[in-house]
């Protein structure tokens, strides 16, 4: 089996930097990732191959290793005869201390040989006579676990030096990438909060979860909820991201929302507006009464206190703003014209 092209996966190429690598990852993932495409039956896969590259490629040393190896945990590629040494190819695949089997190949990514000396301290490559290491100090079967701990993640290693001498390598821990999910929800739904039952594919363990989502009263459009630990995997021991849940809140066909106050339009009568009155005027559940100042004008605000939309984590509302509209009657009966007449005659 060849070895998978990690650049070719993530759309770069061989000379790409650390953030064009992050760059092209997050793009492919958010295209590939599987709450994103439910009706792709393909996308969990994709999105494997995508985050399996980008754990390679964000690594300095799993990135130098796959270079110049092709390194692909448990994979066989052609050539390879299943023992130290390898094939006519250069193929090679050794056992590491944990049981692992690990397969690489030292013809790299673009078929050149490698000079072993880079890695090895100056011995050549071949069998595994060749890399007795009594010469320089370095025992090669005996650092394994050392050579391919890059693929362990998560643990601190020790290297042998030519000389002998031990140097310790880190590894750092580092968090997983937040996922982003978008949730609809209806008006009355932001007003009321309430729970929501969502289906979601964890990309840690890859299986189907049903998780519980609270919506708190009062949640705005474009708010944030987070699902902690539910986001990419870390990386060497690193903790998961979180899931971050968009909210996009539906129009109303009556009800205009602006942050936590509510606008509504109410047609009154212009003698109403000249006298002044009281009108019924529908809030959020139940009617109320707007009181209609004389000389009231056209789109002029109404304010009814607490009356709007729920504060978040307050016991306190927003306002009900009653938008004025007179209404100018398309007609008029004999009796209402000669009213309408005499008002005229007096200058109204």
């Amino acid at each position: 089996m060849a070895k998978k092209d990690y650049y070719k996966i993530l759309g770069i190429n061989e000379n790409a930097s650390k953030d064009e690598i992050k760059k092209a990852f997050r793009k492919k993932a958010r295209k590939y990732h599987p709450d994103v495409n439910p009706d792709e039956p393909r996308s969990g896969e994709r999105f494997k191959e995508i985050n399996e590259a980008y754990r390679v490629l964000s690594d300095d040393e799993k990135r130098e290793m796959y270079d110049k190896f092709g390194v692909v945990e448990g994979e066989m590629p052609s050539g390879a005869q299943g023992v130290p040494g390898g094939g006519p190819g250069g193929n090679r695949v050794y056992r590491t201390p944990d049981g692992r089997t690990v397969y690489y190949s030292s013809g790299g990514p673009g078929g050149a040989g490698v000079d072993f000396s880079d890695i090895f301290g100056g011995m050549g490559g071949g069998s595994r006579s060749g890399f007795s290491g009594q010469s320089s100090g370095f025992d090669f079967f005996g650092d394994l676990k050392d050579i391919f701990d890059v693929f362990g993640g998560g643990r601190r290693g020790s290297t042998r030096t030519r000389s002998g001498s031990q140097r310790t390598r880190q590894t750092y821990a580092s968090e997983g990438e937040d996922l982003k999910y978008e949730m609809e929800i209806d008006f009355m739904e932001a007003f009321n909060g309430g729970k929501r039952k969502i289906q979601y594919r964890n990309p840690i363990s890859g299986g189907t979860e049903t998780v519980t989502v609270k919506i708190p009263k009062g949640i705005r459009q474009g708010q944030k909820l987070r699902l902690k630990g539910k986001g990419m995997p870390g990386q060497n021991g690193g903790k998961p991201g979180d899931l971050y849940i968009n909210i996009k809140i539906r129009d109303h066909h009556l009800f205009e929302r602006k942050g936590d106050d509510v606008y509504v339009d109410r047609e009154i009568p212009f003698t109403t507006a000249v006298l002044g009155g009281k009108a019924k005027v529908q809030g959020i559940g139940r009617q109320l009464t707007v009181t209609i100042p004389p000389g009231t004008e056209d789109s002029q605000i109404l304010r009814l206190k607490n009356q709007g939309f729920p504060i978040i984590n307050s016991n306190e509302r927003g306002s009900l703003l009653v938008r004025i509209k007179i209404k100018v009657p398309p007609k008029v009966n004999k009796r209402q014209r000669e009213l309408l007449e005499q008002l005229k005659e007096t200058g109204l």
